[in-house]
């Protein structure tokens, strides 16, 4: 019998585009999944939303930024700076005006995370000669186009995300279910908030590539819903 390691070499040799789409669709929901059952216990999945459709300016400023400056066509880690930067600015503005305003926190976030993608499609319109993105396949993904640099790419953020999960899941864990006490005991509720926004832009923003702006939020959101409906415990939840 062919050894598995075998099987797979002649699946490759057959099917180049196949094992590659494979292995990126499996990085992407697992880290998805990971990260989105945080995100749906401290009910901020329409915040995970907003990071989502932000990132398009992000991606498109990052990319003139290369272009100007450099006077080279961008490369995923400038991309991925400009997302998470982008992700970051929505979340600030919605925590800022939230203080000062009336408004409530989700009408905000829906005001925000609407204007911020606007503003990205503006730049794209405004700057398409100097900006080569697809903005279907931004929108819907392109699972059977998957480059080694987006594998390695998703395989970076993995490390990353998992990493921090592992470190800090008592901390994470605490500020989850209970934030008042979380900071009463000396851990750093603010700092840990945005290590989490940070994990949830790098997720989104090497999702995107693979499966699109919202099927990228579908599976931060669904499967960790369902976990939650099936699970009682955060750690039975995660796997």
């Amino acid at each position: 019998m062919q050894s598995l390691y075998e099987s797979l070499v002649t699946f490759h040799q057959q099917n180049p585009h196949l094992l590659k789409a494979l292995l990126a669709g499996t990085l992407v929901s697992t880290v998805c999944g990971v990260i989105g059952c945080f995100i749906v216990l401290r009910r901020t999945s329409f915040l995970a939303d907003a990071v989502a459709h932000s990132m398009l300016a992000g991606v498109v400023c990052g990319y003139l930024f290369m272009k100007r400056i450099f006077h080279t066509e961008a490369h995923a880690p400038a991309m991925l700076i400009g997302a998470v930067l982008a992700g970051f600015f929505t979340v600030a503005m919605v925590t800022t005006v939230s203080r000062f305003s009336r408004v409530k926190e989700d009408a905000l976030i829906g005001i925000m995370y609407t204007g911020v993608f606007a503003f990205g499609g503006l730049l794209l319109s405004l700057f398409s000669q100097d900006v080569h993105i697809d903005l279907y396949h931004f929108i819907v993904g392109q699972l059977l186009g998957v480059g080694d640099t987006d594998l390695w790419m998703m395989a970076f953020v993995a490390v990353v995300v998992f990493s921090f999960v592992i470190l800090t899941f008592r901390s994470l864990q605490l500020i989850t279910f209970d934030r008042v006490m979380a900071a009463s005991i000396g851990i750093n509720v603010l700092a840990l908030d945005y290590m989490l926004t940070t994990c949830t832009s790098l997720v989104v923003v090497s999702g995107v590539h693979v499966v699109g702006v919202i099927l990228v939020v579908g599976l931060l959101i669904t499967p960790a819903a369902t976990a939650y409906l099936l699970c009682d415990r955060l750690t039975r939840m995660l796997p």
